[in-house]
C-alpha cells in the first residue's frame, strides 16, 4: 500500500471528491517538534559542528545537499535506456513511468541506479545509519505535488530517519515544473499525519482507492499546502528552484518543505528519478528486505505491478 500511495498523490481526485479547505488551518495545527532524543544525530539541537564534514554542515544548515555531476553518464545510461522503452497509455509517449513505486524489485537497472554505492554511502554519512530503498517515482513529468514534508506520510516512529533523492537524467527545462524547496525548513516542526487527518471528515480519513491505498494525503493536500504557504509568508521563507543537468542529484531531508512545481507546458518532459529510503533499524513496518550484489538493502513488498 505504501508504494502505491505516492503514485496516488500524483493523481488529483475528481473535483467532487476534493473537500473544501477547513477554515484557518495553520502549520502549527498540523505539526509539532519531535523529541530530540529520537532524531538522527545531525538533527539534534546540540549537534557539535566542529568534527563534521562540509556535506554534513550543509545538511545541518539547509536540509538539502546538492551534488553536481555526481553520477557519471555510464551510471545513469542503463536505466535511461530501459526507461525509454516503457510505454504508458495514460500520458504521451513514455512519460508516466511504472505504475508501482516498488518497480525496483523487478527492474534491475532501476535498482542499480537507486542503490548506487556512492549515493548510499552519502545517505549513511548524513543520517548516521545504513539506509534501505523502498520507493521510486519514475514519471518523466512534474508530479504537481504541492508543498509538503515527506515524514508526515510515515508512521510516527520514523522521526526523520528517512531521506530522498532527486536525480536529473537530462537537462531540466524550467518550463517542465522544477523541483522547489525551502532551505532550512527541515528545522521547522514536523507535520504529523494524525494531525493532518483530524481536519478531514471521518469517512475521508480512512478512504482508500481501488488499489487499497489510503487517499487522505490527496484529500488533505490543498489545506496542507495553504498552511505551508501561510507559514512561509509569516516567516519570510523563500522557495528555491533546482535547475539541473544530467547526473546532478539533490538529496533532501524528510522534514524539508518541497514540491513539484506545476509545469508551464502541460506534459513537458522532465527526465528524472526520485528515490526514497529509510534507516534499516527504524522501519519495523518493512520487515522483508533483500540485498543487491553490493550489499545495498531494499524493502520487498507483495506488489506484482510494475
Amino acid at each position: 500500500m505504501l508504494v502505491r500511495l505516492a503514485r496516488n498523490l500524483m493523481k488529483r481526485p475528481p473535483a467532487a471528491s476534493v473537500p473544501s479547505a477547513p477554515p484557518r488551518v495553520t502549520f502549527a495545527d498540523i505539526s509539532e517538534y519531535p523529541d530530540p532524543d529520537l532524531l538522527p544525530p545531525l538533527d539534534r539541537p546540540d549537534v557539535d559542528l566542529t568534527p563534521l564534514s562540509d556535506d554534513q554542515r550543509t545538511w545541518v544548515s539547509d536540509g538539502v545537499l546538492i551534488k553536481r555531476k555526481f553520477l557519471p553518464d555510464d551510471v545513469t545510461a542503463p536505466y535511461i535506456a530501459v526507461r525509454e522503452r516503457l510505454a504508458d497509455i495514460s500520458l504521451p509517449k513514455y512519460l508516466g513511468g511504472w505504475s508501482s513505486g516498488s518497480a525496483y524489485m523487478h527492474v534491475p537497472e532501476l535498482r542499480a541506479l537507486s542503490l548506487h554505492p556512492p549515493l548510499m554511502a552519502l545517505y549513511e554519512h548524513l543520517i548516521g545509519e545504513q539506509m534501505m530503498l523502498h520507493l521510486n517515482l519514475t514519471n518523466w513529468v512534474s508530479s504537481d505535488r504541492d508543498w509538503h514534508q515527506d515524514d508526515y506520510l510515515n508512521p510516527p516512529f520514523v522521526n526523520g530517519w528517512y531521506i530522498a533523492v532527486w536525480i536529473a537524467l537530462d537537462t531540466i527545462d524550467p518550463e517542465s515544473g522544477v523541483f522547489q524547496y525551502v532551505p532550512g525548513s527541515h528545522r521547522w516542526p514536523l507535520m504529523r499525519g494524525e494531525k493532518v487527518r483530524s481536519f478531514l471528515p471521518e469517512e475521508e480519513r480512512t478512504a482508500r482507492n481501488e488499489f487499497g491505498a489510503e487517499i487522505w494525503p490527496t484529500l488533505s493536500q490543498d489545506y496542507v499546502a495553504a498552511a505551508v504557504e501561510a507559514e512561509m509568508q509569516r516567516t519570510g521563507a523563500q522557495a528555491v528552484s533546482f535547475l539541473a543537468e544530467r547526473g546532478d542529484v539533490l538529496i533532501w531531508h524528510a522534514r524539508l518543505l518541497h514540491r513539484g512545481s506545476p509545469a508551464k507546458v502541460r506534459f513537458a518532459e522532465r527526465r528524472s528519478l526520485i528515490a526514497h529510503y529509510s534507516a534499516i533499524h527504524h522501519r519495523p513496518d518493512m520487515p522483508v528486505r533483500a540485498q543487491d550484489e553490493n550489499g545495498m538493502m531494499y524493502a520487498v513488498f507483495p506488489d506484482p505491478l510494475v
